[in-house]
């Protein structure tokens, strides 16, 4: 028998007992579900994670008064590091370094706006390291000048929705310390755009900014919480991190720091959420194989009952293989059909999530591909032996059975 027949005979097997067919094709259809749903889930939750934490901006870098071991993830020993105008300059001439920006982030401050308090953190900046792409990123207002004592900016989500009514410039707010009970006046000059968070140095929206003139009036701390880098490129963001580690080391040869790629964190959560993909996808790769198991039982039934129809198929000339072909077509047209259909009805699901979760999971191509040939290949695998059994009946024996 040539290819088109024996497809055409399969397919001819395949329609004519429709009640038989959906229900040997329930189990494929549940268990490639299950697989492109879990697939595309862990595919949402990546994408929603990484948007959240801004990782496209993976060219920055941040330095942290504190010795971290990432692999052991441990603390060093060593004192931290008090990192100064000093360390921002020596950064600021390394090769590959394209901007450097510092700040002193102080918590515990109760921040007052119309008798509302709320409890927040404030960032010290120095405004000359502050200027370019930040003056850009300005909403409403103006950004910090180096003159500027008493004034703020504030983050998006600080301006807006933080407190009961909006702050706009031009408006007072009074910081308080609860640590040390000092308090003081600012006046809003400026509100930002909506950016993205950031793995290294957290929420952007939320922070209020003033100059570290301004922060004396709340907090003696004069040394960096943090200096942020900004490399050449991605592709040079590593070997920047190395440059700045050893150009640091030379003035802090005894004292814990770090310098953290936010490159290193992506591929981190990278790693970590393909661990959960491919695990939940095994998951539901478990129901597949149970709804192969339930064709090969369908499948060695079906040779029972065409056994005379076998005997007939071989008297008038077709062969052993023959046979085992058209059973085997049998189980590749069910598990295409039913992969496909599984698909479907796993974009269904991920979209009722997805809106749920208020996250984008569409079925990707890669996804429905792999879901689809899951089930090609059990419904083959499984569909083998009743080929081979089919392929061995004796036809005069075929011929003769009721």
């Amino acid at each position: 028998m040539k290819l088109p027949d024996v497809l055409e005979y399969a397919f001819s097997d395949y329609t004519s007992n429709k009640f038989k067919t959906m229900m040997s094709s329930l189990g494929i259809i549940i268990g490639v579900m299950a697989i492109v749903v879990m697939l595309t889930l862990g595919d949402g939750l990546y994408s929603g994670v990484s948007q959240q934490f801004g990782s496209l901006e993976l060219d920055t870098l941040v330095v942290l008064p504190m010795g971290i071991d990432m692999q052991a993830g441990t603390l060093s020993q060593k004192p931290p590091a008090k990192l100064t105008d000093r360390d921002v300059s020596l950064i600021m001439g390394t090769p590959g370094v394209t901007e450097v920006y510092p700040e002193i982030s102080v918590s515990g401050m109760t921040v007052t706006y119309r008798d509302e308090n709320r409890t927040m953190g404030v960032s010290g900046i120095s405004p000359q390291y502050f200027s370019g792409r930040y003056m850009e990123q300005v909403d409403k207002g103006r950004y910090l000048s180096q003159s500027d004592s008493y004034s703020v900016v504030l983050g998006s989500r600080v301006a807006n929705g933080t407190f009961g009514k909006e702050i706009r410039t031009g408006s007072y707010i009074t910081i308080t310390n609860i640590y040390n009970g000092r308090s003081q006046e600012y006046k809003v000059v400026g509100v930002m755009k909506e950016r993205n968070a950031s793995i290294l140095v957290g929420d952007p929206n939320s922070a209020i900014y003033m100059t570290k003139a301004g922060l004396k009036a709340l907090s003696d701390q004069d040394t960096y919480s943090y200096i942020g880098v900004r490399a050449e490129s991605v592709e040079s963001a590593d070997s920047v991190a190395k440059s700045v580690e050893d150009s640091l080391n030379r003035l802090h040869r005894n004292e814990g720091f770090s310098v953290l790629t936010q490159k290193m964190f992506a591929d981190l959560i990278t790693q970590v959420f393909a661990m959960i993909k491919y695990t939940l996808a095994g998951i539901g790769a478990i129901s597949l194989v149970v709804g192969g198991i339930g064709i090969m039982n369908v499948m060695t039934l079906t040779v029972k009952e065409r056994t005379k129809e076998i005997g007939l198929m071989k008297a008038v000339g077709a062969t052993t293989m023959d046979v085992r072909k058209v059973f085997i077509a049998e189980s590749a047209m069910l598990g295409l059909f039913s992969g496909a259909g599984g698909v479907l009805l796993a974009a269904a699901i991920a979209a009722v999530v997805g809106h749920y979760a208020e996250l984008s999971m569409p079925v990707s191509a890669s996804n429905a591909i792999i879901g689809v040939l899951f089930g090609l290949v059990v419904t083959v695998v499984f569909g083998v032996y009743p080929a081979n059994q089919a392929a061995r009946l004796d036809p005069i024996e075929a011929l003769r059975t009721e």
